[in-house]
């Protein structure tokens, strides 16, 4: 009889099946003389919607929610080759040869989960074991094995996970439905997506609103480097201070500060970190970054891409060691290669078995060589170009620096000056070498700059005054978010919680993702937000829209913070400890669902119903409503929608004018949008016709709000026809 190994990714299943020998390769899995080993690609089996619930299916009501199973329904998830590979799993769990099953999932929460529910689609009734281990040497698996517990011992890792799971269920769908059938539009809310979407239109508006207070500062040369005074409020205040400043004639030193600092260098990447960095020195999206890595890992020339580890195992120590001569060369790494110091480098510096979850940082592997990096191109070459140099950087000895600080005093006013100079630039010259490369920003970031300060300056001395100026300034706007910003911000939510204990709850990632998302989601939440109307990129900024900022403005307080989140992750911490039943915690899942959805309707406004964006564009010209924007659609303020069964939208209420902004293949901004509203005759060039050609022509709204094509005396007319299919 066999045994069937279940892991959750094909990698660790195929480092398992060469510990014990599986060597066959199959379809799907690998068999040897004793194992048989296999692999879930993630999550094979996931919720239902509520439209395989025939009390739900089509019904976007108020009246039906909240909607709670009485029986929850599962099914095979739709991604791409996830039913296949759900068929070949169950099928080796069927088969008469396996009598044992052993769950080789992550180490933590997701991998339980994944695992259970694999397990109950199955039906399966054979005994499992669990395997729990992050290093996957042939020793340590072995080791491993043969210390597996019952399944049963983690029955409440396995509660926890499918608490989580019902929750996000429960109160992101109600939630989506409530607030969407109440105003007639599609608007989606939920744990993560509103509380991130909320951090952005915080941060837009405090932007928007902000007004910049100037300040006048003294600046004197103090024989090499430059000092500063404080803030002073008005111009003749700072010109006052500049002229006792240059009557004294000298500046005498109160304080001198040095110490020398010796930076560590940074510790290889997890996505997280990987996507940040992407995103300061490539520019490129949290999504790019994750397409690009994922690419590099079918090729075999990265680790694992979603790992949220930042150091690797002992066990992968001696590949890293193999990349890392691999890549110390001017043909991959290029000028950081060069600053590279093979002598003095060290992979153990990275190793921490104790600091991996699941899968370890992401490194490059041994067949990342000049040959295969030669054959990168893009997205895929810069991200690579990463992955190699902070493996370079990471393995190097700590850099040393030189911090200096001294305050002196002329004619009464206090000067500060500081400066940083570099001793050994150990790591930080390859993270410079890449950043040079790469033509972003270096990551070493603030702490260098500035002339030095002359080592024999020190209290009690005096310093000759060189130039003395008045400078003007005024106080800086709250930066909006950029993609290596909020990405931070999702990962270290717990900073904008001030209770402690629910601050180290959502922090906690010894079971969970600390923070909001998990590495693998993050990037797709803030894609989701985008492409949803809610958020839009300008430049490397991520800023609110109105329609993101209409629905934080009608969504439920609870849904806006992080705070959600973190006492979700306690229940669920004391619910995986066996110190809460499932059912306690669900029943307060359903209950805070039922008040999100009294909320909801309790709340409800018309008038705000009507009023999805900030501004108007403008008067109806069937009935003279305000004409409003929802989503990428102006139509009138009267209108009432309802969807329907097969997820369209049925007209209930209004005079239906609508106005699509975009016309014979050309957009129409929102200030031809107004123009067409308020009656005027808009001149639009690069309109396509139905054959494709480019043409130009005057369009203008008809009484009945069409959109009609208008063309100059003399000037060619389409036929009618193709007239109205160009005006749709």
């Amino acid at each position: 009889m066999k045994r069937l190994i279940v892991a959750e990714k094909p990698s660790v299943a195929r480092a398992i099946a060469r510990a014990v020998g599986a060597d066959r390769e199959e379809d799907g899995f690998l068999e040897g003389e004793r194992d048989v080993v296999t692999w879930c690609r993630g999550h094979l089996v996931e919720l239902s919607p509520p439209d395989r619930y025939p009390e739900w299916a089509g019904r976007w009501n108020p009246d039906d929610l909240p909607m709670v199973p009485e029986e929850w329904l599962w099914e095979p998830s739709e991604e791409d080759g996830a039913a296949r590979q759900l068929g070949i799993v169950t099928s080796l769990m069927g088969r008469g040869d396996v009598a044992e099953l052993v769950n080789a999932c992550d180490a933590d929460r997701e991998g339980e989960g994944i695992f259970r529910r694999v397990l109950s689609h199955a039906g399966c009734p054979k005994p499992a074991l669990r395997f729990w281990s992050t290093a996957l040497t042939p020793e340590a698996v072995e080791r491993d094995l043969a210390a597996m517990r019952p399944l049963s011992d983690y029955d409440g890792l396995a509660d926890a996970a499918e608490g989580r799971a019902k929750a996000d269920w429960l109160v992101g769908l109600n939630a989506t439905r409530a607030y969407a059938s109440l105003y007639g539009a599609q608007l989606t809310a939920g744990r993560v997506q509103t509380a991130v979407l909320s951090l952005v239109v915080e941060r837009t508006r405090a932007a928007r609103s902000f007004e910049a207070v100037p300040f006048w500062l003294v600046e004197a040369d103090l024989g090499g480097f430059a000092a500063e005074s404080g803030r002073f409020g008005s111009r003749e205040e700072a010109e006052a201070a500049a002229e006792r400043v240059r009557a004294a004639g000298t500046a005498a030193v109160e304080a001198a500060e040095r110490r020398e600092e010796r930076p560590k260098a940074p510790p290889p990447y997890d996505l997280t970190a990987l996507q940040r960095d992407a995103a300061k020195r490539c520019g490129l999206t949290a999504d790019e970054t994750l397409k690009a890595l994922q690419s590099l890992y079918e090729r075999g020339l990265v680790t694992y891409p979603r790992t949220e580890s930042r150091r690797i195992l002992e066990s992968d120590a001696e590949d890293a060691s193999r990349a890392l001569a691999q890549i110390a060369r001017p043909e991959v790494a290029g000028a950081a290669a060069e600053a590279f110091d093979m002598g003095r480098a060290s992979v153990r510096a990275i190793v921490g078995d104790s600091e991996v979850s699941g899968h370890g940082a992401i490194v490059p592997t041994r067949m990342m060589d000049a040959q295969a990096f030669e054959r990168l191109e893009g997205r895929e070459r810069r991200v690579a170009l990463l992955v190699c140099c902070r493996l370079l950087s990471a393995t190097m000895p700590p850099a040393a620096r030189r911090r200096t600080k001294i305050v002196a005093r002329a004619g009464g006013v206090e000067l500060r000056a500081s400066s940083c100079e570099t001793l050994e630039a150990s790591w930080e010259a390859v993270e410079d070498a890449c950043s040079a490369m790469l033509g972003g920003e270096s990551a070493r970031g603030a702490g260098r700059g500035g002339a030095p300060i002359p080592e024999d300056v020190a209290r009690g001395g005096a310093l000759g005054l060189g130039g003395v100026e008045v400078k003007r300034g005024e106080t800086s706007p709250p930066k909006p978010y950029t993609e290596d910003g909020l990405l931070e911000a999702m990962q270290h939510a717990g900073r904008l919680i001030g209770d402690a204990d629910l601050r180290a709850a959502i922090d906690d990632d010894s079971s969970h993702s600390g923070g909001l998302g998990t590495p693998a989601t993050r990037a797709s939440i803030i894609e989701k937000i985008i492409g949803r109307g809610y958020a839009e990129r300008k430049g490397r900024a991520i800023v609110s829209t109105p329609d993101g900022e209409a629905l934080v403005d009608l969504v439920d307080e609870g849904l806006k913070s992080p705070e959600l989140t973190a006492r979700w992750e306690r229940a669920l911490s004391l619910v995986e400890r066996g110190e809460m039943p499932l059912g306690d915690f669900m029943s307060r899942i359903e209950g805070y669902t039922r008040e999100v959805v009294a909320a909801a309707k309790g709340s409800f406004d018309p008038a705000r119903a009507v009023r999805r964006r900030a501004e108007e564009a403008g008067a109806c010209p069937r009935c003279g409503s305000p004409v409003v924007r929802t989503g990428g659609v102006y139509q009138c303020s009267s209108n009432r929608s309802r969807r329907e069964e097969d997820g369209s939208w049925t007209l209930t209420a209004g005079c239906g004018f609508k106005l699509f902004p975009t016309v014979a293949g050309k957009k129409l901004t929102g200030s031809q949008v107004e123009k067409l509203l308020s009656g005027e005759t808009v001149r639009a060039k690069g309109l396509r016709s139905r054959k494709g050609s480019s043409f130009e022509a005057g369009l203008r709204l008809s009484p009945g709000g069409e959109v009609e094509l208008v063309f100059g005396e003399g000037r060619p007319r389409p036929l009618q026809a193709e007239n109205q299919e160009l005006s749709k």
